[in-house]
């Protein structure tokens, strides 16, 4: 039979707390990398109560005049108030209707 030495011991639990001290960086991650939206823009979007998804469903980012489509992704935009992506089905203070 094979007796696990201290050594072995102390080695697999350093590998298993590393990867569970890993493991929430690498699931946060995962869904930033699918969101349309750039991190750089929270307090912007905080002033504005940018909120996803819009609680109007008529009052969308794609409903509105500062936003233009991203064709790489079909979910996103581009807003010219926030400078950069938003969610398409997403809703912010400054929305105004398309003219």
């Amino acid at each position: 039979m094979d007796e696990l030495t201290r050594r072995a011991l102390l080695r697999r639990i350093l590998q298993a707390s590393a990867s569970l001290a890993i493991m929430p960086a690498a699931l946060a991650a995962a869904p930033a990398a699918e969101s349309c939206v750039d991190a750089s823009s929270d307090s912007l979007r905080a002033s504005l109560h940018y909120s996803s998804p819009s609680a109007n469903p008529s009052e969308t980012c794609k409903a509105c005049g500062f936003f233009s489509a991203d064709s790489g992704k079909p979910a996103c935009g581009n807003c010219q108030i926030m400078s950069g992506p938003v969610d398409a089905g997403a809703h912010c203070d400054s929305w105004a209707p398309k003219s």
